[in-house]
C-alpha cells in the first residue's frame, strides 16, 4: 500500500470524515437502540429504513441536439460527387497533403541517406516546413491545436523578468558525462 504525503489540509479533511463516519454511526445507534429483552434489534432498525417513504426524486429530462444536416445526400454516386468536389480542375481537392515541390523531389533522390544526402537531407527540409503548408487540412487532433498559429501574430518569448538557470549555470560544474 502506498503511503500519501498528508499536509495539514489532508489530516484536517480525514479527521472531518473519521467524525462524521463516527457521528453518524452514534446518531443511528441512538435511533435504534437496541432492547436487551429483544434479540431482533438489528433487523427493526434495518427494516425501518428500508420501508420508509422513498424521496420523490426524478431524473432531468433528456433533450437531444438537433441532427447536423448531411453534407451530401447518401444516395449521390460518386460521380456526382466528383463533379461537386470539381475533381477536374483540382485534382488534389481529396488528398491530405499538397505535393512535394520539384527542388525537394531532386534532393531525395541525389545521394545516400549515410552521406546525409537524399532522404536525409529531403526529411531535414521538409521538416522546416510548417504543416499548414504542407497539409490542406489537420489531419490528426493534435495538429489542430496549433494550426494557423502562425497567423495570429504572435511572437512567442521569455517574459523580462522571468527567472533564470543561475543556480544551474553557476553552481554546478560540467565535468563532460552528459
Amino acid at each position: 500500500m502506498t503511503r500519501m504525503a498528508f499536509d495539514t489540509r489532508t489530516q484536517n479533511a480525514w479527521k472531518e470524515l473519521i467524525e462524521k463516519e463516527a457521528m453518524t454511526r452514534v446518531s443511528w445507534h441512538r435511533t435504534f437502540k437496541p432492547n436487551p429483552n429483544d434479540d431482533e434489534w438489528f433487523k427493526r432498525g434495518f427494516y425501518t429504513q428500508a420501508t420508509e417513504k422513498p424521496v420523490n426524486r426524478s431524473l432531468p429530462s433528456i433533450v437531444f441536439p438537433p441532427r447536423p444536416k448531411p453534407r451530401y445526400d447518401p444516395n449521390d454516386t460518386l460521380d456526382e460527387l466528383a463533379k461537386k468536389l470539381d475533381l477536374e480542375h483540382n485534382p488534389n481537392a481529396l488528398k491530405e497533403m499538397y505535393p512535394a515541390d520539384k527542388h525537394h523531389k531532386d534532393v531525395l533522390f541525389d545521394g545516400f541517406s549515410k552521406e546525409e544526402k537524399g532522404r536525409y537531407k529531403y526529411l531535414n527540409l521538409r521538416k522546416v516546413i510548417p504543416p499548414e503548408n504542407k497539409y490542406q487540412y489537420p489531419v490528426s487532433n493534435t495538429m489542430e491545436y496549433g494550426w494557423k498559429l502562425g497567423e495570429s501574430g504572435q511572437e512567442f518569448k521569455a517574459p523580462t523578468h522571468a527567472r533564470g538557470k543561475i543556480v544551474e549555470e553557476s553552481f554546478y560544474r560540467r565535468n563532460g558525462v552528459f
